[in-house]
């Protein structure tokens, strides 16, 4: 362990059975740190601006040659500003506030020049050093630890040592000093603010590495701007547990950072954040006891590192249960409404049994493990095929919005359960925390679920559970891969709004189609990218239009609806939507079987669709109207060219090209059977922002028709 001198200011290396007491820094890095190599610098310079005395001569003080020589080393010395070394104060003066450190730092400088600095000691990040080299001095300690200037970041060597070892470290630590450079103490208050409401917001609680900083020591002083003494731990607890989540006996007692269950310790770093991405798991390595490879460069693979290395040194289930409590928008912060910051792999209907980061745990701090001893925990090992596990399934408790709309054409059917974890909340000891999951083909493998629903259940469910031995990978990129090929796009088209209550979707089609109802997401396959196709002996990269889904609605209490198709351009990706109207159900003469007949028709006869066309210099008075055939995407071949083969016939021009405004029926009209008639107008667009996300928004507008004259009233005389 490398340690500061707090007198000489110099690094020393330390064996660990011969460390001694020593201070630590608990401070966040600034533009302006100073660095080991730095430090060894100004010890060099300090060496070579201390003026040796062992020349003079040991004669006695009566000899007037010595006393003539005394005195003139002195006026040497005085000449060059430097002062004998008996001359320097014994005693470490009662350091108050950061004017007289500054003061010390200037004056107490064994053997070294006061008159001239050098440039490392003008930094920002200096004067921390100076406030905790004073402090540590004032309260009887030799040395301090500080980690901008005792780790040398040239060597991966020391970096990985130390990033392992800095949790014990801390613990080790006589004293932490937490310097909160943006709170600023004051015997006043500015306006209605004061150092406890800048004490509350202060950096220092949203960072990744401050966490085990403050857990690990027990005795952390709190500092503000300028060293400013603020309090401890022990008589800031209450704040302290209000700003973080931390129960106050775990402030207090490091000892009991271990009882936290797994889920409970990732929620108090569900809200820092680090400079690196690594760094978000390599902070935490403390807090559970494990050691791993420090691999900067890994990104996000550092936190599943993270994860697998306590799932091999605990049985705790809480390290799954991220997600079960069905927190709002305000919780998960990769929930978003707006489709700018929608996250395509945090959105998808499947996700892996391992979180991506601390976030997914937020609100979590309630989650209580291990269970009663009444119920054992099974073994469970990260596999190739991902978790292996044995759970207790049950099909109870499944929220109505989980319930799936079943594909026709899809092969399988698609079964929904709930995996009992060993782990509860401290409001509900009775009921169990529980994994959405769906079965798939593959024996023994399932897919999570991704819900915003709480998934648990009761005790009354518990009776009727059976254990299940069974596979569930560990991240998203294995249960989200898609059947048809890593070639093939999937689609996600989000509908954000229904046209009014009572619609609901009663049917979907497309490659792979999959309706959730909770999210109001279809995920469909996507058409392979078009390079071109060959036209008249002649390859142009025109555009092929594919049928990516068809999706019917439809209002039971009415006795009404209406099919949406959205449809891709092939090299383009360009997106659009096309209302089928179906005169048929305006009449009243078919119901909801006779619209699942007609959406069926549309999937796999999709027809021939009309297109505008600008003219030349995209005059729009001499637009042009083509007619396109549509494509199956199911029945596409491997290239563009033999999907137009299969599907050209009389008539169809593969004309339009990318960036071209394609016109479809984006509205439709269709009466509503209430009392009297009613006509609904209903209008549809697409909109593409992120490769892989489309999003379909619909409005709708009532009108009564004119009132029907019966035959009764037409006889009727005038």
């Amino acid at each position: 362990m490398r340690l500061l001198n707090v007198l000489t200011r110099e690094l020393e290396d330390f064996q660990d059975d011969k460390i001694p007491q020593y201070a630590i820094l608990s401070h966040t890095w600034g533009p302006e740190e100073v660095t080991l190599h730095e430090m060894e610098v100004l010890a060099r310079y300090r060496r070579s601006q201390q003026e040796p005395i062992t020349h003079m001569v040991s004669r006695p003080a009566k000899d007037p040659d010595s006393m003539k020589l005394m005195l003139l080393s002195t006026m040497l010395l005085a000449f060059r500003g430097n002062r004998l070394r008996f001359d320097h104060p014994v005693g470490l003066p009662a350091l108050t506030n950061g004017d007289e450190i500054e003061d010390f730092n200037r004056s107490y400088r064994p053997g070294i020049s006061t008159t001239s600095t050098h440039p490392y000691e003008n930094k920002a990040g200096y004067s921390k050093i100076a406030y905790a080299c004073g402090q540590a001095g004032k309260d009887g300690y030799q040395y301090v630890w500080i980690d901008t200037c005792c780790i040398d970041k040239r060597s991966s060597a020391d970096v990985s040592e130390a990033v392992n070892s800095m949790f014990v470290w801390y613990q080790r630590a006589a004293v932490c000093y937490a310097y909160l450079e943006d709170v600023h103490f004051d015997d006043y208050t500015e306006g209605y603010m004061t150092w406890k409401d800048q004490f509350s917001n202060s950096r220092w609680f949203t960072r990744g590495w401050t966490l085990q900083e403050l857990l690990a020591p027990r005795k952390v002083v709190f500092y503000a701007k300028g060293w400013r003494l603020l309090g401890t731990k022990a008589s800031l607890v209450k704040s302290i547990g209000k700003i973080t989540g931390i129960d106050e006996l775990t402030l207090l007692e490091p000892k009991l950072i271990h009882n936290a269950s797994v889920a409970q310790r990732m929620s108090w770093a569900s809200q820092r954040t680090t400079t690196r991405t690594e760094d978000v798991a390599y902070s935490l390595m403390g807090l559970f006891g494990v050691n791993m490879p420090i691999i900067y460069g890994e990104g996000k693979r550092a936190f599943i590192r993270l994860q697998e290395e306590i799932i091999k040194r605990s049985d705790d289930h809480s390290i799954f249960a991220w997600g079960t409590l069905g927190h709002d928008d305000n919780h998960l912060l990769h929930h978003h409404s707006d489709l700018d910051g929608f996250n395509l792999d945090d959105e998808t209907d499947t996700t892996g049994i391992l979180a991506k980061s601390p976030r997914d745990f937020a609100g979590m701090e309630h989650v209580l493990a291990p269970p009663p001893p009444t119920e054992p925990t099974t073994h469970y090992t990260l596999t190739n095929r991902g978790l292996h596990i044995t759970l207790s399934l049950t099909s109870s408790c499944l929220p109505r919005a989980t319930t799936p709309i079943i594909n026709p054409l899809d092969s399988h059917l698609e079964t929904y359960h709930l995996a009992i974890l060993n782990c509860h909340t401290q409001h509900d000891p009775a009921a169990r925390l529980a994994l959405l999951l769906t079965e798939t083909p593959t024996p023994n493998l399932f897919l999570r679920v991704r819900t915003r629903a709480t998934t648990s259940v009761s005790v009354s469910g518990l009776a009727g559970a059976r254990p299940k031995e069974m596979y569930i990978p560990a991240t998203a990129t294995h249960s989200t891969r898609s059947q048809y090929g890593e070639e093939d796009e999937v689609v996600f088209i989000r509908a954000k709004d229904l046209l009014a209550p009572g619609y609901e979707v009663v049917d979907v089609r497309g490659k792979g189609a999959r309706w959730n109802r909770e999210f109001g997401r279809l995920r469909v396959g996507g058409p392979p990218r078009m390079d071109g196709y060959r036209q008249n002996g002649k390859r142009e990269r025109n555009g092929v239009l594919y049928q990516l889904a068809v999706v019917a609605f439809w209002n039971r209490h009415l006795g009404c609806g209406f099919v949406v198709r959205i449809l891709m351009e092939g090299v383009g990706k360009g997106v659009f939507v096309d209302l089928v109207q179906l005169s048929q159900l305006e009449q009243g003469d078919v119901g909801e079987r006779g619209l699942l007949e007609e959406a069926q028709r549309l999937w796999e006869s999709p027809g021939v669709v009309e297109v505008s066309l600008p003219g030349p210099k995209e005059d729009s008075k001499a637009r042009k109207v083509v007619h396109v055939a549509v494509v199956n995407t199911a029945a596409v071949g491997e290239t563009g060219e033999q999907a137009t083969a299969a599907k050209s016939g009389p008539g169809t021009c593969w004309a339009f090209r990318p960036g071209h405004e394609i016109r479809l029926s984006g509205s439709v009209t269709f009466a509503e059977r209430w009392e009297r008639d009613y006509q609904r107008t209903v209008s549809a667009k697409v909109e593409r922002k992120k490769k892989g996300v489309i999003e379909l928004s619909m409005s709708s507008m009532l009108w009564q028709a004119a009132p029907m004259v019966t035959q009764e009233e037409l006889d009727r005389p005038t």
